[in-house]
């Protein structure tokens, strides 16, 4: 991230993952953490939350109810910058209202949805293990504020991602990894 910004002279804004504990001690060089906060950049309301979902306790993860609290956190400044333009997360958004709930495991990211009478999708688009689960406080962000974009890693292109964009509400939700151009 430092060489794009040397390279660019630009500014980067970034969210640590469950891979970033250094990050803390040790931040990349010229580029500026937004976890947990709302900026405006050239008129654009962008929102930052890092953070994995919990499994093994490494750094950077979070337990569902801890990421809700870190949501309601932020919302009385989304509602004072009069909403939110773009949402950056680590981790994707729970797409699915069933997935670890009906389907204690689901199918799997591209895989043919177990119930897609009662879940509206054909295509499970949730990741079947713990590490790569959504948080539903990411979709309850998307439902509420509408952002015209949510980005987020996480869910590696590897891992057999069914769509890169999938769209919400009139939110593209973006899967990032590695690089992603787009024009807000």
């Amino acid at each position: 991230m430092s060489y794009l910004v040397s390279r660019f002279d630009v500014p980067l804004y970034y969210v640590p993952g469950n891979h970033d504990g250094s990050y803390r001690e040790a931040p990349p060089e010229g580029c500026e953490s937004i976890d947990g906060r709302l900026i405006t950049w050239n008129g654009l309301r962008i929102l930052g939350l890092g953070g994995a979902p919990w499994y093994n306790g490494g750094p950077e993860q979070y337990p569902e109810w801890i990421m809700a609290l870190r949501v309601l956190w932020v919302k009385p400044r989304i509602i004072l910058a009069g909403g939110l333009d773009v949402l950056v997360t680590h981790a994707p958004p729970r797409y699915c209202p069933l997935a670890y709930e009906v389907c204690t495991r689901p199918a799997g990211i591209g895989m043919s949805s177990q119930h897609p009478a009662k879940s509206g999708r054909e295509t499970c688009l949730d990741a079947p293990d713990r590490a790569h689960r959504g948080f539903p406080a990411f979709t309850r962000l998307i439902h509420d504020y509408h952002p015209r974009v949510f980005l987020h890693g996480h869910t590696h292109r590897s891992y057999g991602t069914a769509k890169r964009v999938v769209i919400d509400e009139g939110t593209q939700i973006i899967d990032a990894h590695g690089y992603y151009v787009f024009d807000v």
